[in-house]
């Protein structure tokens, strides 16, 4: 373990929330982290987590079968471009009558998506990858290859949105790889564990290291479980909510500023939830320690309450 080479001052929150794949936009550099620069650092890696969590969350909206007042707080409230092969849509009111054209012949669905973020001027530009699975009210099946580029604004402040947390999808193009009339009802109930998805799952992880990133002890002691904890980060074990809030709270205090990168993230359903594994980069500077860049393996288990994934179970090992 490398917590043998290191100080005990350390902070094991450092180790508990870190990864490594590009950012969307790196405008300061690991070594350039000084004053503003650092600052920049972390709010691009807040954003790059904020809108990969939007983007696993929507195709995870639309598998659970939402109502457009689901959908409406991360739309523009007029215009939009979504490209589908059959029309393009340009209002959100045609939106609405097409989404419902589709929920209603369906029963359930899954997507399988893979995420290549790109950006451009502050307007994020995803390319996803995915496969559509796709049991229908007519008792067919099918999966459709699609690779889809969605557009997605920040900072938009709305009717619904008031204070533009929220990100916004203002264009949607879909290009159709491939269609297949096949028994796809394994593949999607392996997606699915009760009212979540792999892809909540995989949403929960970036929107965790969002908060990571803002220091938000609040938020993410919310997203744990409110029954017991089996954290152990390095030696460090956490039993409840109200400990993990404790342990959050002061160890941010020693963080002058973070940028936390998951990446390789992998979702296995259990019955209760999902085992989730993946890694993640730390670039960051602890207050008495100076600058590091940390990288570890994080295995988590995440379960079902009120419909809602918490966090259960956390174990690093650092590499």
């Amino acid at each position: 373990m490398f917590s043998r080479k290191l100080p005990r001052s350390v902070p094991s929150l450092v180790f508990g929330i870190c990864s490594g794949i590009a950012l969307l936009s790196t405008p300061a550099t690991a070594d350039d982290t000084s004053g503003d620069s650092a600052l920049e650092l972390q709010r691009q890696s807040q954003i790059n987590n904020q809108i990969k969590a939007f983007v696993y969350d929507w195709y995870s909206r639309f598998d659970r079968g939402p109502t457009m007042e689901m959908l409406l707080p991360n739309l523009p409230e007029e215009t939009v471009e979504f490209i589908y092969p059959q029309a393009t849509l340009s209002s959100v009111d045609q939106l609405n009558t097409q989404f419902e054209k589709a929920w209603e012949n369906t029963v359930v669905s899954g997507h399988d998506i893979v995420l290549y973020p790109a950006n451009e001027s502050g307007v994020y530009d995803v390319i996803v990858p995915h496969t559509y699975y796709i049991e229908r009210k007519d008792g067919s099946f099918g999966d459709i290859g699609i690779i889809s580029r969605m557009s997605i604004h920040t900072g938009l402040s709305t009717k619904l949105d008031p204070t533009g947390e929220k990100p916004k999808l203002f264009s949607y193009l879909v290009n159709i790889e491939s269609v297949n009339d096949r028994d796809v009802s394994q593949e999607i109930a392996a997606l699915r564990v009760g009212k979540t998805n792999v892809n909540d799952a995989k949403a929960f992880v970036h929107k965790w290291f969002e908060n990571a990133d803002a220091k938000n002890a609040d938020a993410l002691a919310e997203m744990a479980s409110s029954g017991e904890l089996d954290i152990n980060l390095l030696g460090t074990a956490i039993s409840d909510r109200q400990g993990l809030f404790d342990y959050l709270s002061a160890n941010g205090g020693a963080q002058v500023w973070a940028t936390h990168t998951p990446q390789n993230i992998s979702v296995t359903a259990t019955d209760d939830g999902f085992l989730v594994k993946f890694l993640v980069h730390f670039e960051g500077e602890i207050k008495e320690m100076g600058t590091l860049s940390l990288n570890n393996r994080t295995t988590w288990h995440l379960i079902e309450e009120e419909g809602e994934l918490r966090l259960r179970d956390y174990e690093l090992t650092m590499l």
